[in-house]
């Protein structure tokens, strides 16, 4: 099986080239007037964490790779924010506390490689929800996403990054229906002020697209409960067809308790 994307390859640029912040009001929104820790998985170098650590939210972030929580770290390195980091695989995720809020950004899911861990993925962060408690977990939709999983390489663009260097990206993606994984590379260009190439790196990129119909499988087996999904950070109705993004707020119910068949006899 290919291996899973090893962030601490660019975990000291990713902050260069990875500025996305439009789904930074969706999740201050979503977790206003929440007094309790929040759990974030998959937190990278803090990217949705830190804007709602600023916010007053106590956050527990947890993240297998080393070099982006060290990243994160640092900076919040001197700020007294009510925070808990933890390197963790979220498929081996064993906390031993639940949380009424949990959150899984940054279409995440999607980097667990097989169907089967994805599943483990869900089963451990249900584990960890409270009862009626929410978990929000977002993914691409990939009738759009595997649009441009053509094989195709493209350049991303072209970013600052520390001493005045520039950095250009280029991408290539590609999806094989026989596995169902999308597999390709991120390479990464970078030339101090005078435009001479001083640095080239090489990121193997690997991800498994999920669907709708088999997400709600997947929850539906842990005890989640669609409460409602988004095609996107501002709240619009979800529609197969043309939304770029599956945003899903789940809840967790009590098992209801029944009778077995020789109850009787069990008295």
């Amino acid at each position: 099986m290919p291996s899973p994307i090893q962030f601490d390859q660019v975990a000291d640029i990713y902050d260069d080239y990875v500025g996305t912040n439009f789904d930074i009001p969706f999740f201050l929104n979503e977790t206003e007037g929440y007094n309790g820790e929040i759990l974030e998985l998959m937190c990278g170098t803090g990217r949705v964490s830190i804007p709602l650590l600023e916010a007053g939210r106590k956050m527990v972030c947890a993240d297998y790779s080393l070099g982006m929580l060290g990243v994160f770290e640092k900076k919040i390195r001197g700020k007294n924010y009510p925070v808990e980091l933890i390197r963790m695989d979220v498929t081996e995720l064993n906390l031993g506390r639940e949380f009424g809020l949990i959150l899984l950004p940054f279409h995440s899911l999607s980097e667990i490689l097989s169907a089967d861990l994805q599943a483990k993925a869900i089963g451990a962060i249900s584990k960890h929800l409270s009862i009626d408690g929410t978990f929000i977990c977002t993914l691409q939709n990939p009738a759009i996403r595997l649009k441009s999983a053509d094989g195709a390489t493209r350049v991303l663009d072209e970013f600052t990054a520390g001493n005045g260097n520039k950095m250009i990206i280029s991408v290539m993606n590609l999806y094989n229906p026989e596995t169902g994984l999308v597999s390709g590379f991120q390479s990464y260009e970078i030339s101090d002020p005078e435009g001479e190439q001083i640095e080239k790196r090489y990121l193997e990129i690997n991800f498994r697209p999920i669907a709708y119909s088999e997400f709600k499988k997947i929850a539906a087996a842990s005890n989640l409960e669609i409460a409602a999904v988004y095609g996107d950070y501002f709240y619009s109705v979800f529609k197969e067809e043309t939304s770029s993004f599956m945003i899903f707020k789940l809840k967790k119910k009590a098992r209801l308790w029944t009778k077995p068949e020789n109850y009787s006899s069990l008295k």
